[in-house]
């Protein structure tokens, strides 16, 4: 989930950089092949952070060079001839073979290595193959001056050839690779690969092992140069100390700087009491974790659900709780204590003034500044019962008031608004899943209301060009700046694959309209519910999809990645990334949930097994 960083893409014509990260394996029985970084850190992978310190610069040996990671406990071996990687009795080699398009590949002269503090440069005319040595570890990139001659119509490519004791494997999506040692238990994962170009637009890529080379290729026929090449990397694996079955941690999710917040509305022994999880970035950089701190709310009684969803803004989280035993329901809000987050119970609980039994308050929940929304999708509007409505409070510094009650303008029964909730400054977004347009039962809409002087009103009403019955648009939303996107999962081409849709604001101000841009993926499978959840961050649109069938595992789930082209957002199937669990299992949901804030994304499991526990759950931590 990368923007592009200018000081990497001035370089000459072309510019193609293929991250990897060799790290040790860990201790706990998973990897920690990028576990210590830190998502401000991905860009240039630790080199500020061990640039001129001893443990981490390299030294010459002759004519080669040699540098240690204590870190990691790795060795490594700079030749002429390649690179070899130690660790303890394993060794991993690499070499650069050439590139090219196609299988029309450029040899190039063998290069010395030279060295500046942490970094290691192999120059190759052309090529330059680099290495930078971190306490996450040992990053490789190539820097691609030009492009090779001959395009013939074929990918461009970049071969490498393994050696040593790791076997390297694969992943089905083709953007991902494993290196695993001879009793299978996995060393490195380079994971998510993804390519755009000058413009920002997504360039399609893949990796695939043809013998003991590696083979990195990029559609660039439309591209615009320099080309950029990075990985997803799996930062952290977030769990909870004290889980058990059912209960469903990663059923929301929400981040915000180095601060993620996960919703377990089924927590506390089965009784579906619900609690929240907040994860801090430790000092050393993200690693599999468990929790900074657990909210509970202090009136909490069976079926509460709190966690059902959450959000955060900088020192402030909200949390639902919709109580599936028909209550109204509430949402707590807790503010970070002085000496950072601890467990604890609510600052502040939100209900609604005519509140009434099963409205559902709380199912969905959002906050930008002083400002929080949050959906009561069940809500009866006159006559109608479940149109469903928001509600909006304001601290306006002696705490949390009720400010507004929103609905649709032309709500009607059954149509769930406030399914959904989104804000960002003075302007909210509500999706109404049900909503039925030109006489198509719940094809669904979004509605942007906008805040003038504390009164809210209605803008637009949001629609899909293309929709028809049953498309749930409206069942995620979220909003960027000018930007809103909703997510319809039961698009029925084909029959549930689903998808996103992107509204910008208008030059002359929001209004009703159709999308500026749809958008699915091109490698669809019925039931994969993309867009059952979604988010957005400056240019970055990030879309979950956790019925995906990986492999032979039925809903391990993926999430999708789609870049902004500079030209503005245009319809593709066309994703920068495919994002997958480096330990995805059958029936996790990876993608029940998913918030992104800058490069780094949370992304939830809801139904993941963990230590044995059937449906405890689980969030993942991915960055660049």
């Amino acid at each position: 989930m990368k923007t592009m960083n200018s000081h990497r893409i001035a370089i000459a014509t072309l510019l193609l950089t293929l991250g990897w990260c060799l790290a040790a394996f860990g201790q706990a029985g998973g990897t920690t092949t990028l576990a210590n970084l830190s998502a401000t850190a991905q860009s240039n992978i630790s080199a500020a952070v061990a640039r001129g310190n001893p443990d981490y610069c390299v030294r010459a040996t002759g004519n080669d060079l040699v540098a240690e990671n204590p870190a990691q406990k790795i060795r490594t071996h700079f030749a002429a001839s390649g690179i070899e990687v130690r660790r303890q009795s394993a060794v991993w080699k690499l070499a650069f073979r050439g590139y090219g398009y196609g299988d029309r590949l450029t040899t190039l002269p063998k290069a010395v290595p030279t060295s500046t503090l942490n970094r290691v440069e192999y120059r190759r005319g052309p090529v330059t193959e680099w290495y930078v040595n971190g306490p996450i570890g040992l990053e490789q990139g190539f820097t691609i001056q030009q492009p090779p001659r001959g395009t013939n119509g074929q990918p461009l490519t970049v071969v490498l050839a393994l050696a040593g004791d790791l076997k390297a494997t694969v992943a089905e999506s083709k953007s991902s690779v494993q290196l695993s040692n001879r009793r299978g238990r996995a060393e490195l994962r380079y994971n998510g690969l993804a390519a755009h170009d000058a413009s920002g637009q997504e360039l399609h890529a893949e990796l695939s092992l043809r013998g003991e080379q590696l083979w990195l290729q990029v559609d660039d026929r439309e591209a615009r140069y320099p080309v950029v090449i990075d990985p997803v990397v799996q930062l952290a694996k977030l769990t909870t100390s004290d889980g058990v079955d059912f209960d469903e941690v990663g059923d929301s999710v929400a981040i915000s700087g180095n601060t993620v917040v996960v919703g377990a509305p089924g927590a506390s022994g089965g009784s579906d009491e619900g609690a929240v999880y907040v994860f801090v970035r430790p000092k050393s950089g993200w690693a599999n974790m468990t929790q900074t701190a657990k909210l509970t709310a202090s009136n909490g009684a069976g079926a509460n659900q709190l966690g059902y969803s959450v959000s955060i803004n900088g020192n402030v989280i909200v949390a639902g709780a919709p109580d599936s035993n028909l209550g109204p329901g509430s949402a707590y809000v807790f503010v970070k204590p002085n000496g950072g987050w601890t467990n604890m119970t609510q600052t502040a609980e939100l209900t609604a003034s005519d509140g009434e039994a099963h409205d559902g308050f709380g199912s969905s929940v959002a906050i930008s500044g002083t400002t929080i929304v949050v959906g009561s999708p069940y809500a009866t509007i006159g006559s109608n019962p479940e149109q469903g409505a928001a509600y909006v409070f304001a601290n306006l510094g002696s705490g949390w008031t009720q400010t507004a009650k929103v609905s649709a303008s032309d709500g009607m029964a059954y149509e769930t608004f406030g399914w959904s909730v989104a804000i960002a400054a003075s302007t909210a977004v509500v999706g109404e899943p049900g909503a039925t347009i030109n006489s198509n039962g719940n094809q669904g809409a979004a509605y942007v209301f906008l805040n003038s002087d504390g009164a809210w009103s209605q803008a637009a009403k949001l629609t899909a060009s293309n929709g028809t019955h049953g498309d749930s648009l409206g069942h995620s939303v979220a909003i960027s700046g000018n930007t809103v996107v909703a997510g319809t999962y039961i698009f029925p081409i084909p029959q549930r694959q689903g998808g996103a849709y992107v509204y910008v604001k208008p030059p002359g101000g929001w209004a009703d309209s159709t999308e500026t841009a749809d958008l699915t993926a091109n490698d669809p499978a019925n039931g994969d519910q993309l867009g059952f959840s979604v988010s957005i961050s400056g240019t970055v649109v990030v879309v979950g999809a956790p019925e995906t069938t990986v492999g032979s595992k039925t809903a391990q789930g993926a999430v999708y990645a789609f870049l902004k082209p500079v030209g503005g957002w245009v319809t593709t199937s066309k994703y920068a990334a495919k994002v997958l669990a480096s330990d995805g299992a059958k029936g996790d949901q990876f993608g029940y949930s998913v918030s992104v804030s800058g490069t780094a994304g949370v992304i939830g499991a809801v139904s993941a097994a963990i230590n044995g526990n059937t449906g405890e759950g689980a969030a993942y931590l991915f960055g660049q």
